[in-house]
């Protein structure tokens, strides 16, 4: 994986050298986009989870997920495409302790794309996920992302099936040209130190994924695979993870699921993105999977949801921390890049060691009604 990367990048440099100068004497100009999601959402958890914990939360709260892009491009004399992405966090729950969220440029042609810099590894940008009428999954889901529902301190959980150990950190992704459907895509990683995530110290990360997506008469098929692997600081072997998804889309509706499984070797108790949101202390087998349904006609998309992750809390105790989402929800759009969002929905924690005398404090679910607005631009 090493060898193409270094092969693909010393192609772009020598098509760079011979380049010449760009068709318009104009640097390139940046252009505005991005989004803005905001939630007005109702819960209720567990009251014995809160005499554990001794916090009583709020019933009502709001809830928002925003990210402004500066992008742009030039196209050079010899065909090619030179440009740039920078991805600023602009407030809401989402937002971590670096507030750019992605910083990168790439150079696409015939041979395919190279990206440089901060952005999801190859693998995560070619994954299919279950769909979700609301785009209301993964981390920045208001249930699947912890925002609504309390995650107990000892329940360990991953968010998403797509692999992001990585935490997008710095590093060379190349995605070859499409071939009959098939989409190629390799990322190479030095290290997951990208957003201050000290306490995450996967090095050495390889990566390779690959789409499938055509369209057969009036069904459309798209189908994922990813592999990728890397060192951990206190492990002498190599850690491994897998990712497969798929969607089939018939007559507005349409089907998915998708699973990944993380295999790490950590012999000493590492605590990977400790207090956030992928918690895996001593993980040597967890697992995630989702499945949704979504129908649209018009404006209209309605859809449920599902997702549950398991993970080895401590290995030397038996059993699962498990953590479980299900959720119906609806959009309505308004108009262009503006629309109305519902979501109902239900969460639930379970921490491996909920049976001893501190089980309400390992263990806490509840029940969110929620409504929303985005806005893309």
């Amino acid at each position: 994986m090493k060898k193409i990367l270094i092969a693909s990048t010393a192609l772009v440099a020598a098509g760079l050298m011979t380049a010449g100068p760009a068709a318009a004497s104009e640097k390139i100009k940046l252009n505005l986009g991005g989004y803005s999601k905001w939630w007005m959402v109702g819960a209720w958890q567990e009251g014995s989870y809160e005499a554990g914990t001794g916090v009583e939360y709020a019933n009502v709260d709001i809830k928002g997920d925003n990210e402004i892009f500066f992008a742009g491009d030039t196209k050079l004399d010899n065909g090619m495409m030179v440009g740039v992405q920078v991805e600023l966090e602009a407030g809401g729950d989402a937002v971590g302790n670096d507030r750019i969220d992605k910083s990168y440029v790439y150079v696409s042609g015939g041979f395919g794309k190279v990206i440089l810099g901060s952005e999801a590894n190859g693998t995560a940008l070619l994954h299919v996920m279950a769909p979700e009428a609301a785009a209301n999954n993964d981390a920045d889901g208001v249930l699947t992302g912890g925002w609504a529902i309390s995650r107990p301190a000892n329940v360990s959980r991953v968010v998403a099936t797509v692999i992001d150990t990585d935490a997008e950190a710095e590093g060379i992704t190349y995605v070859a040209p499409t071939f009959y459907g098939l989409t190629i895509g390799g990322s190479y990683k030095p290290s997951a130190t990208e957003d201050s995530r000290a306490a995450e110290r996967a090095q050495e990360i390889y990566g390779i994924g690959a789409l499938y997506a055509r369209e057969f008469g009036p069904v459309g098929l798209k189908v994922s695979a990813g592999w990728v692997t890397y060192d951990l600081s206190t492990g002498t072997e190599r850690s491994n993870e897998y990712s497969t998804g798929f969607q089939v889309a018939y007559s507005g509706f349409t089907l998915g699921a998708s699973y990944r499984n993380i295999n790490q070797n950590e012999r000493g108790g590492l605590a990977l993105n400790a207090g956030n949101a992928n918690n895996l202390a001593n993980s040597s087998d967890t697992q995630a999977f989702d499945v949704g349904l979504t129908y649209a006609t018009g404006p209209y998309t309605v859809g449920a949801y599902y997702f549950k992750s398991k993970s080895p809390d401590t290995i030397a105790t038996e059993g699962d921390d498990v953590f479980e989402v299900y959720q119906v929800s609806g959009a309505y759009n308004l108009g262009a890049g503006v629309d109305l969002l519902a979501t109902v929905g239900h969460a639930e924690y379970d921490d491996e060691t909920a049976a001893v005398a501190t089980g309400d404090a390992n263990h806490n679910k509840g029940w969110a009604v929620m409504t929303g607005l985005a806005l893309t631009f």
